[in-house]
C-alpha cells in the first residue's frame, strides 16, 4: 500500500469541509471518486478514517493521526513548489513580511515602497505582528521574513539574525503637560502618570521601573496604569490628548502629524532603544525575492538613522 499526497489532500478536504460533496468539489473531483478513494485507502489501510452521519463527516482516530502527520508534509511541498517558483527570478511571485508595530512605523514601509517600484509583479503581504507570533509563523513558512525586537528571541541556533541600527528612544507627552514643568524632572516621575506604550515585555518595563528606583514585584504595582496598543496613531492621540506619557524615536516624531503637539522629555534611559533585526530562517536557501528584499530593508533603515542624526 502506497500513501500519497493525493491521499493526504483527500483527508484534508474531508476534514476542513466536514462533506464529501464540498470536499470533492474543492479539490475538483467528482463525489463518487472521492467517495471510491477513501473506501479503497480504508480498506488498504485495515481502519476506518470517517464516520459518516447526519450531522456529517468527522475523521476517527485514524483520521485525525493522518490529518495531523500529514499537514506538515502537504504545507512542505507547497513551500518546495512556491521556492522553486521564487528561485527562478523575482518577476512574479509572493513575498510575506513580518514585522512588528514600531518597525512598521518607522522603515518597512519605505522599504516595500521602493522594491515595489522595482518589482512591480511580486506580490507583497505585510503581517504586522509582536516578536513572540512572528516567530512562530517563521518557523511555521507563514510569512518568509520578519522585521522585529531581537531581544526577546530566546533560541536563535536555527535563525539567521541581520541586526538593524540602533534608534535612540524618547518619552514624550503633550505640550504643557505637568512634567514639562518640572525643573528637575527625573526618570521616577514619568511612573506617575499612565505609560502609552506599544507591545512591551515586562521585563523591560520591571526594569526600567526599578533604574528609576521604585520597588514593586510586578507590572501591577507600577503607580499608573499601561495603556498598550499596536497602533502608534492611537497612542500618540492618547498622549495628546491626556497626560499620558508615550515612548517614541526621533524618526517617527520628525514624521508625525502631531509633531507639534508632543514634547520630548529630557530624560536619558540608554535602555530605551531599538534592538531590531532581519530574521529568516537559516535551514532553508532564501529565495532572490527575500534577499532583495533584506537590502531594501537595509538601506531603508539606514537612511532613517542618517535622518535623526
Amino acid at each position: 500500500m502506497k500513501l500519497s499526497l493525493r491521499h493526504l489532500q483527500l483527508i484534508k478536504a474531508i476534514c476542513n469541509t466536514k462533506n464529501f460533496a464540498r470536499a470533492a468539489q474543492k479539490i475538483n473531483i467528482s463525489q463518487p471518486a472521492l467517495s471510491r478513494a477513501v473506501a479503497t485507502l480504508e480498506e488498504q489501510l485495515g481502519c476506518k478514517l470517517f464516520d459518516r452521519s447526519r450531522k456529517g463527516v468527522t475523521p476517527t482516530v485514524f483520521g485525525k493521526f493522518l490529518l495531523k502527520r500529514g499537514g506538515p508534509i502537504l504545507q512542505d511541498v507547497s513551500n518546495v513548489e512556491r521556492d522553486l517558483n521564487l528561485l527562478q527570478g523575482v518577476e512574479s511571485g509572493e513575498l510575506v513580511i513580518g514585522s512588528g508595530p514600531l518597525p512598521a512605523e518607522i522603515s518597512v514601509g519605505k522599504a516595500v515602497a521602493r522594491f515595489s517600484r522595482n518589482y512591480p509583479k511580486v506580490n507583497v503581504r505585510i503581517i504586522v505582528d509582536r516578536t513572540p507570533n512572528l516567530l512562530i509563523r517563521l518557523y511555521n513558512r507563514e510569512i518568509d521574513i520578519f522585521v522585529a525586537d531581537t531581544r526577546v528571541i530566546n533560541d536563535s541556533s536555527e535563525l539567521e539574525i541581520i541586526l538593524l541600527q540602533i534608534q535612540q528612544g524618547y518619552f514624550c507627552c503633550r505640550a504643557g503637560h505637568p512634567l514639562t514643568e518640572k525643573k528637575q524632572l527625573v526618570l521616577k516621575d514619568i511612573f506617575f502618570h499612565p505609560l502609552a506604550v506599544m507591545w512591551t515585555p515586562k521585563v523591560m518595563l520591571e526594569s526600567w521601573a526599578r533604574k528609576a528606583g521604585l520597588q514593586l514585584n510586578g507590572v501591577a504595582d507600577l503607580p499608573c496604569a499601561i495603556l498598550k496598543c499596536d497602533y502608534l496613531k492611537v497612542l500618540f492621540d492618547i498622549v495628546a490628548g491626556s497626560d499620558a506619557v508615550g515612548l517614541i524615536t526621533r524618526s517617527i516624531l520628525d514624521n508625525s502629524i502631531l509633531q507639534q503637539q508632543l514634547t520630548l522629555l529630557p530624560i536619558s534611559l540608554p535602555e530605551l532603544n531599538t534592538h531590531y533585526g532581519l530574521v529568516s530562517l537559516s535551514r532553508y536557501s532564501q529565495s532572490p525575492v527575500v534577499k532583495i528584499f533584506q537590502q531594501y530593508m537595509i538601506a531603508a533603515d539606514e537612511q532613517c538613522s542618517r535622518e535623526t542624526e
